[in-house]
């Protein structure tokens, strides 16, 4: 089974807090807030060192970071994707 961040619980936590961007990149010792929203919106991956400070940070537990997935890995996906795309240009 995989896990996957919950990207959602983060952003309601840091909202919730009165949190700005800019002030969790601190927190997490980024360069700005634009690496902390990368993060927050999916972009770039939280560092596993990244994980306690938020959890202390937002007051979640470890529970509420991490949800079940169901998908399979994104890089089955594309290669099935891009799999599919040749034999249909190749079919026409």
């Amino acid at each position: 089974m995989l896990y996957e961040i919950n990207l959602v619980a983060i952003k309601k936590a840091r909202l919730s807090k009165g949190f700005t961007m800019e002030r969790m990149a601190k927190f997490l010792d980024l360069d700005g807030k634009s690496n902390y929203y990368k993060r927050e919106n999916g972009m770039t991956n939280f560092k596993s060192t990244e994980l306690p400070v938020l959890c202390d940070v937002l007051d979640l537990n470890y529970e509420k970071i991490f949800v079940k997935s169901l998908r399979k890995s994104k890089r089955k996906e594309v290669t099935a994707w891009h799999s599919r795309r040749q034999s249909n240009y190749f079919s026409n």
